[in-house]
């Protein structure tokens, strides 16, 4: 303090010498000891000034964290610990929180990222690829069956001899058998027209983009498509042998000569009436099935029950007409000896 004992942020003689700073720092030690405010700026040198710039006010405490009862004070020693504890960590947590948002949004970012490119597939490497290979294994399996399996040559084409039996290429033998129970128009165009029709619709019924291209895609097609499998073989091996052994125009031509109903044996009838009954009523007989014991959910449950049964139709047609059809196109049994090619 000033010797006389007078205000002590007066200016005195012995500061006269001194510079801004040390006048500063010579305030800020007599305010120190008078227990006064802070000591004027460095910058001021007035007497008049440092003595009428007021003390600042005392800096106001930090207020205690209340609770959500009505404050700190209604709550236990212990209670207040652990929240003074999580008052003095919350700001030294907030920065690694904030440091680590970023890398959690990356990583977010990354599993997404993840997640679609799992569900996509594109055409060059993955669908290129497994065509390319598919490709190779199938002319590698054909050349390997070329050399073991030794296909004769037949002789030149002779139009004065007809070979019995005369046989189409495998992929229309199925349309051949439909040849032997119906009309030729009915078989060779109407069928496989509406057939193949019936097939290029299916999306336009079948409009749900869920599992596209997954094989049973359905908790219930399956076991939809085993039932209609098995129904479908056993219906047209049935209906093939009633063919063969019963007859659908020795049928109809008793029937007719039983009743009097003449129109019973007529062409219509016989060629294109019968068949597209037997042909339909089995298919009627199938959705009632399927619709009684099955319940299909959604329309591609029946798309897959319908397909399938197109699908297995043309697999068995197909193996009749090549192994069960010998001499006269009459049905054999793949051992027999007419089987045999005649020229």
């Amino acid at each position: 303090m000033p010797p006389d004992g007078s205000n002590p942020l007066e200016k005195t003689p012995d500061m006269a010498n001194l510079s801004p700073a040390e006048r500063a720092r010579m305030y800020k030690e007599r305010a120190a000891a008078a227990g006064i405010g802070r000591p004027p700026a460095a910058g001021q040198d007035g007497d008049a000034a440092a003595a009428a710039a007021p003390p600042p006010p005392p800096a106001p405490k930090p207020a205690a964290p209340a609770a959500a009862g009505g404050g700190a004070a209604g709550l236990s020693p212990d209670q207040r610990q652990r929240l003074a504890a999580a008052v003095q960590r919350g700001p030294a947590e907030r920065p690694a929180a904030a440091a680590a948002a970023p890398a959690a949004a990356a990583k977010a970012g990354n599993s997404a990222a993840e997640a679609q490119s799992q569900r996509l597939v594109y055409v060059w490497p993955h669908l290129v690829t497994i065509e390319f290979m598919a490709a190779v294994l199938l002319l590698v399996s054909m050349i390997v069956i070329a050399i073991v399996i030794q296909s004769p040559l037949e002789g030149h084409a002779n139009a004065d001899k007809t070979p019995n039996p005369s046989k189409a290429p495998w992929y229309f033998l199925n349309l051949q058998e439909l040849l032997l129970h119906m009309h030729p128009a009915l078989a060779g165009v109407i069928v496989p027209a509406v057939a193949l029709g019936l097939i290029a619709i299916i999306p336009y019924f079948d409009r749900d983009p869920k599992d596209v291209g997954k094989w049973f895609g359905t908790p219930k097609a399956l076991s939809i498509a085993w039932f209609t499998s098995w129904f479908s073989t056993v219906v047209l091996i049935g209906l093939v042998f009633f063919d063969e052994f019963v007859g659908q125009k020795p049928l109809m031509n008793n029937l007719a000569r039983n009743t009097g109903l003449s129109f019973l044996n007529a062409p219509v009838m016989v060629d294109i009436v019968v068949p597209m009954i037997l042909m339909n009523g089995p298919i009627a007989v199938l959705v009632w099935l399927l619709k009684k014991y099955y319940k299909p959910d959604n329309a591609r449950d029946w798309m897959i029950a319908l397909f399938t049964g197109f699908f297995v139709a043309y697999v068995v047609l197909t193996i009749v007409g090549t192994f069960m059809r010998g001499q006269g196109m009459h049905l054999m049994w793949p051992w027999d000896p007419k089987m045999i090619r005649v020229e």
